[in-house]
């Protein structure tokens, strides 16, 4: 594609900050209607200009960003799977430039086609995240930390929450602790600036129906009543907070998922309480499926055309 030269290739001179707006301009739609066949031949030409990613931060910043924008959600194309197998052989573990906008990118990326990657590769991702988290919690509850440094900025720290929380195929016992933690932290007024995901991430973790791993990935739903409970305290303020309670508390008439019947309607009363819509509160109180904006919200944006979660 013209444009993607324009920025990546080694006689491109557009900068990359405006690129998808030019994209735009000569699609002449805006990127969110952009069909799912369109984005794929997308990150084909982005896979073919990788090497003009490192000519600077901004251009690779751009690159990353672009290219989990058109392989979004990492599945239903075919050959989807070698398409996000090639994206890790050449991303992971390979970002050319360590500026905080490409780290944040790179942290995106994975976020956006998590649902592509292996249960290793998603384990492989939460390695090297777990010990700086783990050290947050300790410094909150006990003032004390243990190796490196846990500071890390505040865009990190939300799509940090968000990436964990795409990783729906961590083991149980992995999913188990982020919520704990997670549970703990969202009073925290110094974490105020990314509680909103913060709770995303914990409607992830703690949902009774996945997304698009397999049920055996399902934290217990005694484990979500108690994540529940924080929730029903710090989620009011938050503009995704009814959603997270009807992850958390949402019908499946599996007896293994579902929450009891009196913390279900604890959440139904809540929900009505802070003026929930309707569809939220059904979705609770007798099951069913997400309509399209539930799904944009729990997926983090909006998903290529004609795709579904469920």
């Amino acid at each position: 594609m013209t444009e993607l030269r324009a920025v990546f290739a080694d006689n491109g001179e557009q900068p990359p900050q405006r690129l998808i707006r030019r994209l735009a301009r000569v699609l002449e739609s805006p990127r969110a209607e952009w069909p799912t066949p369109l984005l794929r031949r997308i990150w084909d030409a982005l896979m073919d200009l990788r090497q003009g990613r490192g000519r600077s931060a901004a251009h690779e910043a751009r690159w990353l960003n672009l290219l989990g924008f058109s392989l979004r959600p990492g599945y239903g194309l075919a050959v989807d799977d070698w398409r996000v197998a090639e994206t890790w052989r050449h991303v992971q573990g390979k970002l050319v430039h360590t500026a905080p906008d490409v780290r944040n990118e790179s942290l995106v990326l994975w976020r956006r086609i998590a649902g592509g990657l292996s249960r290793g590769q998603q384990q492989a991702l939460a390695d090297p995240i777990l010990a700086p988290v783990r050290n947050l919690h300790r410094r909150f509850t006990t003032g004390k930390t243990r190796g490196e440094d846990t500071s890390l900025r505040p865009n990190e720290w939300g799509e940090t929450w968000r990436l964990l929380g795409s990783l729906e195929l961590l083991d149980v016992r992995r999913k188990i602790e982020l919520g704990n933690m997670l549970a703990v932290l969202l009073p925290k007024r110094k974490l105020e600036n990314v509680r909103g995901p913060m709770i995303w991430a914990l409607g992830r973790l703690g949902q009774r129906v996945p997304v698009y791993g397999p049920l055996n990935t399902v934290v217990p739903g005694e484990v979500a009543e108690r994540w529940l409970d924080a929730l029903l305290r710090h989620a009011a303020r938050e503009p995704i907070g009814a959603l997270v309670v009807m992850q958390l508390a949402r019908r499946t008439d599996d007896r293994y998922r579902d929450l009891s019947e009196p913390r279900r309607r604890e959440a139904i009363q809540w929900l009505e309480d802070h003026e929930a819509m309707t569809h939220l509160i059904d979705l609770v109180r007798a099951g069913g499926r997400l309509d399209q904006q539930e799904q944009r919200q729990i997926f983090g944006e909006s998903l290529p055309i004609g795709l579904r979660l469920e």
